[in-house]
């Protein structure tokens, strides 16, 4: 069978793992041994991605990036979608994670994905974020204060485009006259009070007049046109510069209050759509991932970071030849110690501690906290419907990852001896294999492409997977796990004339190995 013709898999890698290269030695690259044991194993009319039509993102550890490659992976799908090539998903680490924004994407834009087969995520963790109530008091805040903003801002815009047509008809032959304080919002006062003053500072009269203020020295008496006031004197060109710094402002705040706002009624529109998108999707979805797994156990740990950055406003013991010198400032001390430890030193903290946390998880998305880190699409805690591996395999991965990990201790001593501080984290770099971490040897152990691979032939609408000798455990734990957690599946009308085949089980697998 062509290539064209046959179902496709679409591998999707994490974090940090991204080359511009199709061929390579990491396991989502052609060529590599877990790309070739994978091949090996597909039923008949299923093929890996061909050279040229590998999924390649950027592998950034920020969510603007993984939505980025969301957007980009249903792009890629799409011809498949077109032609009416059915085709599987398989991610590791955030490579689940891009794909998980990719359905959730399709839900929300109504499209969907009718020739998805399957979707597998080897040790994704799943980030569940939450964001504030849309009708929170901070976001009612930030709404007043773009209601306020939008008014000065939408003039000048308004001013912007009529003037042309103002200049040549002449009907501003009194001036540029803008209101009173009185007369506007206080935030619009606050925010031109300075552009105003500097214009004073520069020589630029201001003179109240019925109608407001009037800015600048133009008198139309004297024969000379607005037009060449404007832009044919120093005087002209700083009141046009603080018309459009004055609208700048105004627009740029504008923007910092209705993006945190839109942050959130996305995000609560998403979280509604979610349940929906596995309703639609989980039925053929598989999570394979172990309870040792160091992304998933490290995320978690972020959520309990409790460490204080900023120390405390104390009395120093006298020490130091400049303890000695401080003591007239003790009297500043008792003032501002209560004040600074109990107020000012928690928020500081607070803020430094969430930048730290929020670069930990890579989340740079407005106005979000990441409450969960699961191993399941939804759930904030591992299910029943989301187990691990069976423990015998888990086991296996947890052993190898440490028989591999003792070469650690003498390869952090070379990097630590080497005199340069680039060169040795190359060469430690370059000497790390990946086998070293359960997160990232997942794909050396053959169990977990006979995973892989049975759930795609699963999943396929006949054939079967070719089948190793040692398959009848994997094969066993996969058949109890479908049997207890496969929910009605969600069917589309181009979909109806592939008959879906029946689960296989655990004794006939056994037969058929």
């Amino acid at each position: 069978m062509s290539t064209d013709q046959a179902e496709q898999v679409i591998l999707v890698h994490g974090t940090f793992a991204s080359s511009d290269s199709d061929s390579g030695q990491a396991w989502w690259q052609i060529g590599s041994q877990p790309y070739r044991e994978l091949q090996r194993r597909l039923p008949r009319g299923v093929q890996l991605a061909a050279e040229g039509r590998v999924f390649h993102w950027s592998g950034h550890n920020h969510e603007r990036a993984r939505s980025k490659a969301a957007r980009r992976l249903l792009d890629f799908i799409q011809p498949l979608e077109d032609s009416g090539t059915p085709y599987h998903l398989v991610g590791h680490s955030h490579g689940g994670s891009v794909i998980w924004a990719a359905l959730r994407m399709a839900t929300l834009r109504n499209k969907p994905l009718k020739q998805l087969n399957s979707w597998s995520t080897v040790g994704t963790p799943f980030l569940q974020a939450q964001s504030r109530s849309p009708l929170g008091i901070v976001n009612i805040c930030y709404a007043l204060m773009a209601a306020c903003l939008l008014v000065p801002a939408a003039r000048v815009f308004l001013f912007l485009i009529q003037l042309p047509y103002q200049l040549a008809v002449g009907s501003l032959q009194q001036g540029l006259i803008i209101q009173s304080d009185a007369e506007v919002s206080p935030l619009t006062a606050i925010l031109r009070a300075p552009i105003l003053k500097c214009l004073q500072l520069a020589g630029v009269p201001l003179t109240k007049v019925a109608d407001g203020i009037r800015i600048g020295s133009y008198d139309p008496d004297s024969g000379q046109s607005l037009t060449t006031f404007l832009f044919g004197s120093l005087e002209g060109w700083l009141i046009f510069a603080a018309i459009l710094m004055f609208g700048y402002l105004s627009t740029l705040l504008l923007s910092w209050c209705v993006g945190p706002v839109s942050e959130v009624i996305r995000i609560a529109w998403e979280k509604r759509l979610e349940q929906r998108a596995f309703d639609t999707y989980g039925d053929r979805w598989l999570g394979i991932w172990t309870p040792q797994d160091e992304a998933i156990n490290g995320l978690r740990k972020t959520l309990e970071i409790s460490v204080s950055f900023i120390g405390s406003l104390t009395q120093r013991e006298r020490i130091f030849i400049s303890d000695f010198l401080s003591l007239p400032s003790l009297p500043l001390l008792y003032c501002a110690a209560p004040f600074y430890n109990r107020l000012v030193r928690p928020v500081l903290d607070s803020m430094i501690r969430n930048l730290v946390v929020k670069a930990a998880q890579g989340n740079n998305r407005p106005a979000t906290e990441i409450v969960a880190v699961s191993p399941h699409p939804t759930e904030k805690e591992p299910g029943p419907a989301a187990p691990p591996l069976p423990e015998w395999l888990c086991q296996k991965i947890l052993q190898e990852a440490d028989f591999r990990a003792k070469d650690l201790g003498p390869k952090l001593r070379e990097f630590l001896g080497q005199p340069f501080l680039n060169a040795g984290l190359e060469q430690f770099s370059a000497s790390l294999t990946g086998s070293e971490l359960v997160h990232t040897s997942y794909f050396d152990h053959p169990e977990v492409i006979d995973l892989l691979a049975l759930h795609i032939s699963h999943c396929q609408h006949h054939n079967q997977v070719r089948r190793r000798s040692s398959f009848s455990r994997v094969t066993e734990w996969y058949d109890q796990l479908k049997a207890q957690h496969t929910p009605a599946r969600i069917t589309y009308p181009a979909a109806e004339s592939r008959p879906m085949a029946k689960p296989k089980s655990a004794e006939s697998d056994r037969r058929a190995a």
